[in-house]
C-alpha cells in the first residue's frame, strides 16, 4: 500500500475481489427516463425511473482460488460503492451479466467481469 501525504486526502488503490487481483473496477450509475412533449413539440415534463448500477471489474486471475460463476449468478463485490441513487437505495444483489478472460502468449491470464446491481431486485 503506497504511503500517502496527507493521508486523509483521497483513497488510493483498491481492494482485490474475490478470485481476482484486480486491476481496476468502474461503477457506471444510469436510469431510464421518458419525456411528455407538448403540441409543440416541447418538453413539458420529464420521469426518471429504473435506477442500476453496473459494475466493471478488470484483473488478472490468480492461480490459486480463481474467480469462479456463472452467468447470471449473484456475485458478491467487495468494494462497496457510493450510493448516488435518488429514488432507491443501494442494493446488495449483483447480478453477472458477462465474462471475459483474455489469454495471451506474453501476458498473464486476465479477466473482465461486468455485473449489474438493480436496488430493488432480491435474491428469492
Amino acid at each position: 500500500m503506497a504511503t500517502q501525504f496527507p493521508a486523509s486526502y483521497s483513497t488510493f488503490g483498491l481492494a482485490h475481489e474475490t478470485g481476482i487481483v484486480t486491476d481496476s473496477i468502474t461503477w457506471a450509475y444510469s436510469q431510464d427516463s421518458k419525456e411528455i412533449r407538448d403540441a409543440d413539440g416541447d418538453i413539458a415534463a420529464k420521469a426518471y425511473y429504473n435506477e442500476r448500477i453496473e459494475v466493471s471489474i478488470a484483473g488478472f486471475l490468480p492461480t490459486v482460488t480463481p474467480f469462479t460463476t456463472t452467468l447470471a449468478a449473484a456475485i458478491t463485490i467487495v468494494t462497496a460503492p457510493t450510493d448516488h441513487l435518488i429514488a432507491a437505495s443501494l442494493g446488495s444483489l449483483y447480478l453477472c451479466e458477462s465474462i471475459n478472460i483474455t489469454q495471451s502468449n506474453e501476458e498473464y491470464r486476465r479477466i473482465d467481469v461486468t455485473a449489474m446491481n438493480y436496488p430493488i431486485v432480491t435474491a428469492t
